[in-house]
Parts: structure tokens; C-alpha cells; sequence
């Protein structure tokens, strides 16, 4: 599997490339009052408002630096309905080092052998040039509280009633 590669902190993470819509630079962010804090803000994709998260804010408590490798990670989050229709719903991911992408094979990852509840988005694990590389797992990025408040039922970024 082809795998983009990111740091958090000292340590290698990656996403599997077929979940990846685009990678961008960062950009201006309208902040979310009352948001959690690994939820940097909105932000104009392609004509679609789009909610980023802070990858090294979610998983160490500390922003992302602004570095020249620093991007934003788009995901699509698409669900398909009761009629069959594909919803798109994007996410940005801000991470540093973005640097590569690595063919890794499938077999190559292992479990890690325990699941920690505050991070339900780790996933398997790699041995890479002598590093560890853990996996992402996109749908497990967003709390389902998140989730509905960010993409509601009728595809809008906010829940009804919320809009200005």
C-alpha cells in the first residue's frame, strides 16, 4: 500500500494514500469558539467550508509548528446514504514533516497490541528504516459529538439551527 508520511513529535505517522483527497498548505482558519482544542478551525476547500484538525494538538497537546513542510492533509469522510448517494465530507488534517510518500506492504503491519481509549485513530504499526510507523485511522479522528456537530444530517457544516 502506498503510505503519506507525517510526524507528530518525534514519531513517524501515515495515512494510507487512497483515503488522501489532497494535500495543501496551510491557510487562514475562521476559528470555532467553544471547540475542542485539536480543532483549528474552518476553512474554504475547493468551494466546501471544511473543519481542520490539529494532528500534533489532538494526539500531544502541542500546535503544529509553521514550517515549510508543514500541510494540510484532506480526507474524505464520505458516507453513503439510505438512496445510495455518496456524501462527501472533508477533513483537514494539519501535521508537520509531510515530506514522502513510502509503497509499504500490508502484511508488513502488525497490530499494536493495545488499543488506548483516548485514541481510538492509532492504528496498525510498521517497521520502517529502523523507526516504528503507525497507521491513522481517518474515520476515528472525530469524536461522534464532533461529528454531528460539524456535518449535519443534511450535509451542511453546521447542525440546523446553528447557521448565522
Amino acid at each position: 500500500m502506498l503510505v503519506l508520511t507525517f510526524r507528530i513529535g518525534k514519531y513517524i505517522y501515515g495515512l494510507e494514500a487512497r483515503t488522501v483527497a489532497e494535500v495543501v498548505p496551510p491557510t487562514v482558519y475562521k476559528e470555532l469558539p467553544r471547540s475542542p482544542d485539536y480543532v483549528k478551525g474552518l476553512f474554504n476547500y475547493r468551494g466546501r467550508v471544511t473543519p481542520v484538525v490539529d494532528l500534533s494538538m489532538l494526539a500531544m497537546d502541542i500546535p503544529c509548528a509553521s514550517r515549510m513542510s508543514t500541510r494540510t492533509v484532506i480526507i474524505d469522510l464520505a458516507e453513503i446514504d439510505e438512496n445510495s448517494k455518496r456524501e462527501e465530507h472533508f477533513l483537514g488534517l494539519l501535521a508537520e514533516n509531510i515530506t514522502e510518500t513510502l509503497k509499504i506492504a500490508d502484511s508488513d503491519f502488525e497490530d499494536a497490541g493495545l488499543e488506548i481509549l483516548g485514541a481510538p485513530w492509532l492504528g496498525r504499526v510498521a517497521r520502517v528504516n529502523g523507526s516504528m510507523l503507525q497507521l491513522l485511522k481517518p474515520h476515528k479522528l472525530l469524536t461522534e459529538e464532533l461529528r454531528m456537530a460539524l456535518f449535519s444530517a443534511d450535509g451542511d457544516i453546521f447542525p440546523p439551527g446553528a447557521q448565522e
